[in-house]
């Protein structure tokens, strides 16, 4: 009881230290930029360039720390918002007609495009350049595209499960009592049972 209750006392630590550091960057980023923004823009900087400057400053002072407690939680806040830029900037250069119409990431064919021109760079790196992707990723990666081409054919016993739903998807086009609702109704119909009052 007592590790249980140790282990669970160093994860809410844990907990709590990640959202005192995302909290203090946040708060001293957002001084940061506006504090620059609001002097740039009252010597007539504008038109953009004052958010590059301030942004570039507050993102490098305030979440540019890489390593601790800290640095776990600035590598994934900085990663997610380079999506999104990413994301925004495909979306601006389609409006703007520089990119077609049909390259827009919010059309059903310009996702798949998106989807796998991501998928493709992601792959290319794993088998090209895979020195360049994080060790944790890589693992993940090696399971699925290299150690699953020798061993055995079974899948381990902890994906099994989700291994026989995706195959049921697939054969859902085939099979209609396959698909997806239907293997979720009969989960539930015969899933735990609550205890009789």
């Amino acid at each position: 009881m007592a590790i249980a209750h140790h282990s669970s006392t160093n994860k809410l630590r844990f907990v709590l230290k990640q959202m005192f550091h995302h909290g203090r960057n946040l708060g001293l980023f957002v001084f940061t930029y506006k504090t620059i923004c609001f002097v740039l823009r009252h010597y007539g900087v504008r038109g953009g360039i004052e958010c590059w400057i301030a942004g570039f400053i507050g993102g490098y002072w305030a979440f540019g720390e890489s390593k601790g407690i800290s640095g776990a939680v600035n590598n994934q806040i900085v990663l997610y918002l380079f999506a999104r830029g990413i994301e925004g900037m495909a979306r601006s250069l389609v409006k703007r007609g520089i990119l077609p119409p049909s390259l827009d990431i919010k059309s059903p064919g310009g996702f798949r495009i998106f989807a796998g021109f991501s998928l493709a760079l992601i792959l290319y790196m794993t088998d090209y350049e895979s020195d360049m992707l994080r060790p944790g990723f890589m693992n993940t990666m090696n399971n699925l595209y290299y150690e699953s081409n020798s061993g055995r054919l079974a899948p381990p016993v902890n994906f099994t499960p989700i291994v026989l739903v995706v195959l049921a998807s697939l054969l859902s086009t085939m099979l209609p009592k396959l698909t997806l609702d239907n293997i979720l109704s009969v989960i539930d119909r015969v899933g735990p049972h609550q205890p009789k009052v």
